[in-house]
């Protein structure tokens, strides 16, 4: 395999860039002595960190024309994710796998009739409370909670992993006033229920990025469940924050209905 060989021009551009990048720290950040021995010691460590920033910004940028085209503001890009205010940072390698193993035509047109959202999910496995403190304000319970207590293995177990999730946008059409096994009935065989982690993830995301609540007025089940049996459900996602809670499996309300995510295989 050969390599197209940099030009001198662009040698020279590169060493600017470096040289700029560092006078403009020392000017904005404006070390003292002691700093820049911290620095200086660490000499290894601030190498990679430049390292990282070269590797990212080199790295070719995934063709998302297709899905921005067929899904609009309901694709979200992992590139998004990163500069919306989410605390998350992807590394080239795992930009490039989104890049790579982007949904087909069918399945992006799939997901936009049925009204479901594309989101790149996080750079590593995230639980519940692992989403809740990258933003705690997009919770209604800000800190501890019934869902934070040892017992409650869902909120650390279930996870939303580093991959593409497809959510609906809001709860199966019709599955509201139903028993769980009466609304599992209304899923295709292309769906399935998510876990918690994994609405979580994709309505606050795509609120981090589109600035749209999601599930405002109504609540959705998911697959977690409480550590006495109780199914998960999350909604009424609002300025005050999103409400996770759990209900019994045969009860039935006019606000609760099924949360359904797109099988990926």
């Amino acid at each position: 395999m050969t390599t197209k060989s940099i030009t001198s021009d662009q040698q020279t551009q590169f060493d600017r860039f470096v040289e700029d990048a560092c006078k403009r720290g020392l000017k904005e950040i404006n070390p003292d002595k002691d700093d820049l021995q911290r620095l200086i010691e660490r000499g290894g460590e601030f190498q990679e960190h430049v390292l990282s920033g070269i590797r990212r910004f080199t790295a070719k940028l995934p063709d998302y024309e297709l899905a921005r085209t067929i899904l609009g503001k309901d694709f979200v890009s992992p590139e998004e994710v990163a500069e919306s205010q989410r605390g998350v940072v992807y590394t080239s390698s795992q930009l490039s796998w989104f890049g790579d193993n982007l949904p087909t035509r069918e399945v992006l047109e799939w997901c936009r009739d049925n009204g479901y959202i594309l989101v790149a999910g996080p750079p590593k496995a995230l639980s519940l409370l692992e989403i809740r403190e990258l933003n705690r304000d997009y919770f209604y319970s800000k800190e501890s909670g019934w869902y934070a207590e040892g017992q409650q293995k869902f909120s650390r177990d279930d996870q939303v992993l580093a991959q593409w999730v497809m959510l609906r946008k809001g709860p199966v059409p019709n599955s509201t006033s139903r028993t769980w096994d009466e609304q599992q009935s209304l899923l295709s065989g292309l769906e399935i229920v998510p876990n918690a982690a994994e609405v979580v993830w994709g309505i606050t995301t795509y609120k981090a990025v589109r600035n749209v609540y999601l599930l405002g007025g109504v609540y959705a089940r998911t697959s977690s469940l409480d550590a006495v049996g109780g199914r998960v459900y999350v909604g009424h996602f609002v300025a005050d924050g999103l409400v996770v809670n759990d209900w019994s499996d045969g009860l039935r309300s006019s606000c609760v209905g099924l949360a359904s995510a797109r099988k990926t295989k």
